[in-house]
Order: C-alpha cells, then sequence, then structure tokens
C-alpha cells in the first residue's frame, strides 16, 4: 500500500510504503519490494476494479515459495 503527500506545487510524493501482506511499513529508501498493479478485464468478477499492491521481499519471497511452476 502507498501512501503519498502532496507538495507546495500540488505534486504527489511518495511518502510510506507498506507491505500489504504483513502490514509492516517498508524504508522505500533503503529497501527493495514488489509493487503490482492489475486492472480487471471485462470477463472476469471483478469487471473494470484497479487493484495495486506492495510487498516485502520476505513475503514475496514466502508467496513465490508456494508456486507449483517456481519463477525463472
Amino acid at each position: 500500500m502507498r501512501e503519498y503527500k502532496l507538495t507546495m506545487q500540488e505534486e504527489k510524493v511518495l511518502s510510506k510504503v507498506i507491505c500489504n501482506c504483513c502490514g509492516r511499513e517498508i524504508p522505500c529508501e533503503t529497501a527493495d519490494y514488489f509493487h503490482g498493479e492489475k486492472t480487471w478485464g471485462y470477463f472476469s468478477d471483478k469487471d473494470g476494479r484497479k487493484d495495486s499492491l506492495d510487498l516485502c521481499e520476505m513475503c514475496y519471497d514466502k508467496l513465490t515459495e508456494t508456486f507449483k511452476i517456481k519463477l525463472k
């Protein structure tokens, strides 16, 4: 989950990244993380919905370890 703040010039600046899985804040200046976005299409139960998520590296590793087809 990303949080933004507005500058004096009304520009959005990333202020905080929180892992959607474990809820910990990710220090985005010093740590890498996974960010994904998906806009669902017409033939899904989520028609038109836009989802985004952020995962810390530890939660990303836990998730991808459960995949039946491993990442290359």
